[in-house]
């Protein structure tokens, strides 16, 4: 199993999280309090996936409930540096999109609406 690693750097008035290693079932508690801690710090918070080596299905429902979460208190969520192995994941699971879900209430706050994520 690859070990999970992370960060949380306070960078130009946002909390950004460095994700490394694995972003898999195994490390989703993990993950979901990393992202709480980084929402309770700041108001705008970015996610940089440049150093995830692995991920799965659940990872990306968590970002999902993440950002939702964040939209409904008033903040943000981004996502920054999605390695290829991210952006097959969100194909092959078909979250990519061109507008918002049903959950959202506007296009600008759904995750996955398609740009390019700091590409």
């Amino acid at each position: 199993m690859e070990q999970q690693t992370y960060r949380i750097i306070e960078e130009g008035g946002a909390s950004v999280v460095h994700l490394g290693g694995a972003l898999t079932i195994q490390e989703i508690t993990e993950l979901k309090l990393v992202l709480q801690q980084a929402l309770g710090q700041n108001d705008r918070v970015v996610v940089d996936c440049s150093q995830a080596q692995k991920m799965d299905f659940p990872w990306l429902q968590l970002l999902c409930s993440a950002h939702r979460t964040a939209v409904r208190a008033g903040k943000s969520l981004v996502l920054t540096n999605l390695p290829k192995v991210m952006q097959a994941l969100k194909a092959e699971s078909g979250f990519n999109r061109h507008c918002s879900c049903p959950l959202s209430d506007a296009e600008a706050n759904c995750l996955w609406v398609e740009d390019d994520h700091g590409q």
